[in-house]
């Protein structure tokens, strides 16, 4: 609810990249960014598919996969990796979706800005809702994921309390 009563003046006011934005405004909890690593972050989905339903979000702006930098690619993955894992032990799915959806021809609702869905997935977790009705059932609130996954990304071994906000540091190797 709180992404749907959002202030839509401030953000029409706010010229620059969504995905570029949040990192920087200091409020991980408040903006739902769950964990940071050196070239990316993972953001719990504000409309989520299900619960736990993340992206993994380069630092850098730009829209193109086939450009990004090695570095970037494989803390993406790692970090992806790591999420997942997290989200086993928090959540228990059955299965995933993880992928990237590139330029809007590709169904990227941020198309200037690449990120990667990480979303879990249960046996029948879809319903005649999304079918009949163009209506998804969330049954966990944003807020309460993200105390679970964040205390499930900390039992990770290089994942520590970040210093300085509430969201998770992931070191690399």
């Amino acid at each position: 609810m709180q992404w749907v009563n959002r202030d839509r003046d401030e953000e029409a006011d706010d010229s620059s990249c969504t995905f570029c934005a949040l990192p920087k405004r200091g409020d991980d909890r408040g903006t739902n960014v769950v964990a940071r690593s050196e070239h990316v972050y993972v953001l719990l989905n504000n409309m989520p598919y299900n619960p736990g339903h993340l992206m993994v979000i380069p630092y850098d702006h730009g829209g193109k996969f086939h450009v990004l930098d090695e570095a970037t690619v494989v803390d993406c993955i790692r970090t992806a990796q790591t999420a997942i894992a997290a989200l086993n032990d928090a959540l228990s799915p059955g299965g995933y979706n993880v992928g990237f959806n590139v330029g809007n021809a590709g169904g990227a609702s941020i198309a200037d800005h690449l990120h990667m869905h990480v979303i879990p997935r249960w046996e029948s977790d879809t319903s005649f809702l999304p079918l009949t009705a163009n209506t998804a059932v969330v049954e966990e609130a944003v807020a309460e994921t993200y105390d679970r996954v964040s205390a499930a990304l900390l039992d990770r071994e290089l994942a520590r309390p970040h210093p300085e906000r509430d969201s998770v540091l992931l070191a690399g190797e």
